[in-house]
């Protein structure tokens, strides 16, 4: 999956959680909070990209995120890295 299918995922979750239009999450720094999303909706939205994407995101990376820009790059990295060890083992 390419990193824009990875971002429309991340968007897609955020308002199906969420239900807020799209538009509140288009600035990245937004903070999750200012945006409705609170400790278990992020929870829940993690679980669906996790599901949705097949990555596996550590807790420790989930403590991290703070903002939108923060889950679009967490969720970016271990899409990469999913992406470049697929292609190692093949």
């Amino acid at each position: 999956m390419s990193e824009p299918d990875a971002e429309r995922e991340v968007l897609r979750a955020l308002v199906e959680v969420t239900g807020e239009p799209v538009r509140a999450f288009l600035r990245k720094a937004t903070p999750l909070e200012d945006a409705c999303v609170d400790s278990l909706a992020l929870l829940e939205i993690v679980n669906i990209l996790q599901g949705r994407l097949g990555i596996v995101v550590p807790d420790e990376v989930t403590a991290r995120i703070r903002t939108v820009a923060d889950l679009h790059q967490a969720v970016a990295d271990l899409v990469t890295a999913g992406s470049l060890s697929t292609r190692t083992r093949s």
